[in-house]
């Protein structure tokens, strides 16, 4: 299987938040992920980058809003 690796773009720096990705699910400023057995990761983030052929998802990290 194919699963992609997530990273988080924030100040210009890429962090690893969640390897093994197998579902995405995208709101407004929100980004569902879940492998496929594991407890979903949220995050305030817009997806940036997919890459498949190298199997990377790239977010950049939303601003707060106050």
């Amino acid at each position: 299987m194919c699963q992609s690796n997530a990273y988080l773009l924030d100040g210009g720096r890429e962090e690893l938040v969640l390897e093994d990705v197998a579902l995405v699910e995208v709101g407004r400023d929100l980004v569902k992920m879940r492998k496929l057995f594991g407890e979903p990761v949220s995050l305030r983030a817009r997806i940036r980058e997919v890459d498949l052929t190298k199997n990377r998802i790239v977010l950049e990290k939303c601003e707060e809003v106050a």
